[in-house]
């Protein structure tokens, strides 16, 4: 495989693991930064004109990267947002209006 397609890939891959996330589905992300290092060191190991052959490439993965970057912020603050609000209610649960007394009749 050549070095072009190995950073389609990924990037393609970073796309549907934004979409996925996006969703609310937790995505593996193992392994991700020594792929992403590895391709980037071998774009730069190669001759100058080869490697800029490959910069809409490498923009496209740093587009991909940011758009799941993105993607995961919001999904983490929308789960900090939802902590927030059950920890709210729980407290209000505990520490709430005492009941009504009973009417007396």
């Amino acid at each position: 495989m050549t070095l072009h397609h190995d950073l389609s890939a990924v990037s393609a891959a970073l796309a549907e693991a934004a979409v996925q996330a996006e969703s609310g589905a937790l995505v593996d992300l193992a392994g991700l930064d020594a792929r992403v290092g590895s391709l980037c060191a071998a774009a730069e190991a190669l001759p100058r004109e080869e490697g800029r052959a490959l910069l809409p490439d490498l923009e496209s993965l740093i587009a991909a990267l940011n758009a799941l970057a993105g993607t995961l912020s919001r999904q983490r603050e929308l789960a900090q947002g939802d902590e927030t609000h059950t920890a709210r209610r729980r407290a209000a649960a505990v520490y709430g209006r005492p009941a009504a007394p009973p009417e007396e009749g």
